[in-house]
């Protein structure tokens, strides 16, 4: 028997994935899109640059179907798919067009050139820039997550917060308000980090740049 492959589907301002565990998902697109988070309660929807992320945040063992509606010019280029033991399950890309139009055209009719055929791309109207239209996650809780969250003098925060998807920072209440508060990690690091960088790989980054300025440094000596 063969390898099960995902499928992920977009065009006609959606898009869906048909998959049986999917849990985490990278998409990389051209374009520019209003997105609107589609993703079940437990997921979290992000992006950066030219690229999309859906990863779950706590504990959940909701499917992935709906990722989201856009508004825009989207074609996507890649995907990576996650099952939940972090194994990259083979996915394919369908785009799917809005046949609408064509059901009601001649077949005599049916002629298109490269700049209709380009347009297919865009749903509803063209966009300036990507953006999310839910900037924040709201009404999580510590009590559904494997981690702890800490106020800055290094106190257990217990209870619920929220996540700024612009910078990655949570904190304190279900929603943004003025009392709300920053919060950190168990060591002490801020949870904001802009360029959605883990942190793991921000200090692997450091020790190869220490242990290369050594080496380098016992070479002078011989």
């Amino acid at each position: 028997m063969g390898a099960v492959v995902d499928k992920l589907y977009y065009g006609d301002a959606s898009c869906t994935i048909v998959s049986s565990d999917a849990k985490g998902i990278e998409i990389r697109f051209r374009g520019n899109v209003e997105i609107t988070d589609k993703t079940p309660d437990g997921y979290a929807l992000a992006h950066q640059g030219n690229g999309i992320l859906i990863f779950p945040i706590g504990i959940t063992n909701e499917p992935l179907s709906d990722l989201f509606d856009y508004v825009g010019e989207l074609r996507i280029t890649s995907v990576i798919v996650a099952n939940s033991q972090a194994e990259k399950v083979p996915t394919t890309i369908k785009r799917v067009m809005d046949y609408a139009e064509l059901l009601n055209t001649n077949a005599e009719d049916m002629t298109t050139n490269s700049e209709d055929l380009s347009n297919t791309y865009v749903s509803g109207r063209k966009v300036a820039k990507t953006s999310l239209k839910q900037p924040n996650i709201n009404n999580l809780s510590t009590s559904n997550q494997d981690g702890s969250l800490h106020y800055e003098d290094g106190t257990i925060y217990e209870g619920f917060y929220h996540i700024h998807l612009s910078n990655n920072m949570a904190m304190t209440g279900r929603e943004h308000s003025e009392d709300s508060v920053e919060l950190y990690f168990p060591n002490g690091k801020p949870t904001k980090n802009p360029k959605l960088v883990p942190y793991g790989a921000i200090e692997q980054k450091k020790q190869a740049k220490k242990n290369k300025a050594i080496s380098t440094r016992n070479r002078g000596k011989y």
